[in-house]
């Protein structure tokens, strides 16, 4: 009598629940929050629950070069720095039509100088990296212009820069001595990704290295930390404004969890 007292008592009190679970299995889509491990669920509410909404696209790993010097993605501590800058630049993907805006006004003024002095294509994309194509641009060691040019190396390469008159802010004038300086430095490195490390970080660091070791390249050579991603950062904006489609998927804002 006892055991039937106390079966009776155990399905009443489990009948609600049963009842519930019935219920639940019928929903099409079942909330996280009421998931449990004793409820029954349909197979198309548990693949929907599954879905893991908040997980974004892998970085691309598409070829990519600088003036012609491919970047060796069998490194993989090459493609860490790549995947390291190009989620740094993911906040800002939101701002690129208007870089696009500025870049199509000032690349027809720059692209004639930099033909007249055989400049590579894409350090078109240095002075994005450099001053965002912001023409007042001043950084807090005093370089400023598009192209970021200290005063010393302006003046040194021919710019008036003083109280009245500062030429770094001449878009044709700037660009006129960044090329003049970015050759002189092509004929001492002989490599165009050296070229671009040595325009942020000055030549003389690069030369002592490569009197060490003559084969060092830009990738594999120990530099200031800003001048090991620098040409990184340029070619993330090479990638999202010549490709950018091959990129919005990684871009593209965080989905927002349910």
């Amino acid at each position: 009598m006892l055991k039937r007292v106390g079966l009776s008592v155990l399905m009443a009190a489990l009948r609600p629940s049963l009842t519930i679970a019935a219920k639940l299995t019928a929903a099409p889509v079942l909330p996280p929050n009421l998931a449990s491990a004793n409820q029954t669920v349909s197979a198309d509410a548990t693949a929907t629950r599954l879905i893991p909404v908040t997980t974004k696209p892998e970085l691309p790993l598409l070829d990519v070069d600088f003036c012609g010097e491919c970047m060796p993605f069998h490194q993989n501590e090459v493609v860490s720095r790549w995947k390291h800058v190009f989620t740094l630049f993911r906040p800002q993907a939101r701002s690129l039509d208007a870089l696009r805006e500025r870049a199509d006004a000032f690349f027809p003024i720059i692209e004639p100088i930099m033909a007249k002095y055989d400049i590579p294509d894409d350090f078109r994309y240095v002075p994005i990296a450099e001053s965002d194509l912001q023409p007042r641009a001043v950084s807090r060691a005093g370089a400023a212009g598009y192209w970021q040019l200290m005063p010393g190396t302006a003046r040194a390469l021919g710019l008036k820069v003083g109280k009245g008159v500062d030429e770094r802010f001449n878009a044709k004038k700037a660009t006129e001595a960044a090329c003049k300086y970015l050759r002189s430095l092509y004929n001492q490195l002989g490599s165009w990704s050296l070229v671009a490390a040595a325009y942020n970080a000055g030549p003389g660091h690069l030369k002592n290295q490569l009197r060490r070791n003559g084969k060092a390249d830009y990738y594999s050579m120990t530099l200031p930390r800003e001048t090991r991603y620098y040409l990184f950062r340029v070619l993330v904006y090479k990638e999202v404004m010549s490709r950018p489609s091959d990129y919005s998927a990684f871009l593209s804002p965080m989905p927002q969890a349910a």
